[in-house]
C-alpha cells in the first residue's frame, strides 16, 4: 500500500484521490491519499513549504499506522523528504527527485518547467551537469493557476522555450502538471520526453515494491 501525501488542502474527495488514481491506474498499486491541512493554495515558497513540514509528518507517521508500505510526497520541492524519512520505518519517495534522477537516466540536457522562482534545491542538486535551464508559466504563481486555460498555454510556451534552448527531455517540476495531464500533451505536441512528477515517483513505489521481500508471516 502507497500512501500519497497531497500538500494542498483540498474538500472533494475525487480531487484528494487524483494522483493516487493516476498511479494505482498505471502501475495497480493500492493507494490511501491524504492532505495536509490549513493550506488551500499548496506549497509555493519559502514560507509555505516550512509550514507543510510538520504536517507532513505527522501525516506520514498516519499511514505507517494505517499500514503503508511506502509514502509518496506528492510535491515537486520534495518538502520534509529527510524528516519524513527520519520519522517513519518505511520508505519515503519525492516527486521532484524521482521526475528528476528518470530523467537523468534518459539524458544529459534537462531542462526543468516549475512554478516557482527557482528550481527545487533537490532537483537541481539531482541534474548536475546535465542541468540545461528552468522554464515558468507566465503569471502562474500556485498550482491552482496551472488549472486555467491562461496557466496551461504558459505551461506550454515555457516548455517550447526550453526546447528550443536545446532540452532533450524536461522535468515538470510542480504535481500540477499532472493533475492537468501536461506530459503527454508536451510529448504529442514539442516531441519531446516529459517527465511526469506522480507517474515517476508511481514507477518509484512499484520498483520498490517489487524489489522488497515478502513479509514473514
Amino acid at each position: 500500500m502507497l500512501g500519497i501525501i497531497r500538500v494542498i488542502t483540498l474538500q472533494e474527495d475525487s480531487a484528494i484521490r487524483l494522483h493516487g488514481e493516476l498511479i494505482e491506474r498505471r502501475y495497480g498499486l493500492p493507494v490511501i491519499s491524504r492532505c495536509i491541512p490549513d493550506q488551500p493554495r499548496g506549497v509555493f515558497n519559502e514560507e509555505t513549504e516550512a509550514e507543510s513540514i510538520p504536517k507532513i509528518i505527522t501525516l506520514a507517521r498516519e499511514l505507517e499506522q494505517q499500514g503503508c508500505t511506502a509514502i509518496g510526497i506528492s510535491c515537486a520541492a520534495d518538502p520534509a523528504l529527510a524528516e519524513a524519512r527520519a520519522a517513519v520505518g518505511v520508505p519515503v519517495l519525492g516527486a521532484g527527485s524521482c521526475a528528476a534522477l528518470m530523467a537523468l537516466a534518459y539524458s544529459s540536457r534537462i531542462g526543468v518547467l516549475t512554478i516557482l522562482e527557482e528550481v527545487p534545491p533537490l532537483i537541481r542538486s539531482i541534474l548536475g551537469g546535465a542541468y540545461l535551464g528552468m522554464g515558468r508559466p507566465d503569471g502562474v504563481t500556485t498550482t491552482l493557476d496551472l488549472g486555467t486555460p491562461a496557466g496551461r498555454a504558459g505551461a506550454l510556451a515555457g516548455a517550447a522555450r526550453l526546447v528550443e534552448r536545446g532540452a532533450e527531455a524536461l522535468v515538470l517540476a510542480c504535481t500540477g502538471f499532472a493533475t492537468i495531464g501536461l506530459a503527454a500533451e508536451l510529448e504529442e505536441r514539442l516531441g519531446i520526453r516529459a517527465f511526469d512528477p506522480i507517474l515517476c515517483l508511481g514507477a518509484a513505489a512499484a520498483a520498490s515494491a517489487s524489489a522488497s521481500p515478502p513479509r514473514a508471516v
